[in-house]
């Protein structure tokens, strides 16, 4: 009888609990991959409270040195901000090894030990992380990582949605709304690209968005209208620019900042945009505001956030469809709905934010 193999890592009990019998009806490649990935979590991680990770570690015995904002989060290294405009280079130190930075951090930081000659290479440490006002999260893929952070200490979440090229999905901005609530900031829809379409065009698709009374501001960065509007705004608050690759956001981020000239990326043939932005940046702009830009995102999870925002989200839905909804169907007449999408975008919602880690082991 030959002896099982174990690689390094891999756990007895994980392959004893995840034997071949329970995954008699699925493909053998399947089975394996779905072993593989339990094996993974047979392990304290998979204990871990998703509001855990999210808590800093106390600064106040490092309040004698600077503060600067973290502009750019790289896998390295985050490029700082500091009072007087200028940049530095900064590593992390090893006391915040786990601790997740983001984008709009304000941090204490100090001369690093070393110097260097390269003025690429870092020349500072950040060695805490102040509390943060606001957090901007997304539901992550799995319960080894349960929040991917987006931005910290804003003030509101300006979603964009393209006329045409890529089309105007209002299943996203209700994703998006949901975001801005738990995370406590205002909320804005930004629509790029008016040029493009008719002035007779009344935006149809908008229709069942309009009826929450959230603030939609139609511009173009080729004619320049609404872009008065959005300066004006950007005096006195930091918000996020968050939408599909190839809406327009950093076509609209040139067009408010003068000078910055972002990367801009072409629509496909197959009607999407390729992504330009690959980290978010805190971009200053000359109305004393501050500007956001954010990568191109394809979809937005709102896994893990609270069912409680649903009824903010859903206003025209009564609490007792918000607290059930998978029991209704769209397509019934008798429900006098004049949006049905609106009920399947709501059961959409209601099942994934209570959606199980998808590489966790079902028979544990």
């Amino acid at each position: 009888m030959s002896r099982k193999k174990f690689r390094l890592g891999q756990s007895r009990e994980a392959h004893d609990l995840d034997g071949r019998e329970h995954y008699q009806r699925e493909r053998i490649v399947d089975s394996k991959r779905r072993q593989i990935k339990a094996e993974r979590l047979a392990t304290e991680v998979e204990a871990h409270d998703s509001d855990t990770m999210l808590r800093l570690p106390d600064a106040d015995q490092w309040g004698h040195l600077p503060e600067a904002r973290i502009k750019q989060r790289h896998s390295q290294w985050v490029d700082l901000l500091l009072d007087d405009g200028s940049e530095i280079r900064a590593t992390l130190a090893g006391k915040l090894k786990g601790i997740k930075l983001v984008c709009g951090d304000k941090v204490y930081f100090t001369a690093s030990p070393v110097e260097t000659l390269d003025d690429k290479l870092p020349s500072a440490q950040v060695v805490a992380v102040l509390p943060r006002r606001t957090l901007l999260k997304r539901g992550g893929i799995d319960d080894r990582e349960p929040w991917q952070l987006l931005c910290a200490n804003a003030d509101e979440l300006w979603v964009c949605a393209a006329v045409i090229d890529p089309p105007l999905r209002p299943g996203l901005l209700e994703r998006a709304y949901a975001l801005a609530l738990d995370a406590n900031l205002g909320f804005r829809i930004i629509v790029t690209k008016r040029d493009k379409a008719s002035p007779r065009d009344t935006l149809p698709e908008l229709d069942p968005i309009r009826g929450l009374g959230l603030p939609i501001i139609e511009t173009s960065a080729k004619n320049g209208s609404g872009l008065d509007e959005l300066k004006e705004l950007l005096c006195d608050r930091v918000a996020v620019l968050m939408g599909h690759s190839g809406v327009g956001k950093s076509t609209l981020v040139n067009a408010l900042l003068p000078g910055c000239d972002l990367k801009i990326g072409e629509i496909n043939k197959y009607g999407t945009g390729r992504q330009t932005t690959t980290s978010a940046t805190w971009l200053q702009t000359l109305y004393g505001g501050t500007l956001v830009d954010t990568p191109g995102i394809r979809t937005l999870s709102v896994r893990g956030l609270s069912r409680e925002l649903l009824h903010r989200v859903f206003p025209e839905f009564p609490l007792e469809w918000i607290e059930d909804p998978m029991a209704l169907d769209p397509d019934d007449e008798d429900l006098n709905i004049p949006y049905p999408e609106r009920l399947l975008s709501l059961q959409r919602l209601w099942e994934e934010m209570a959606a199980r880690n998808p590489n966790q082991n079902v028979y544990r």
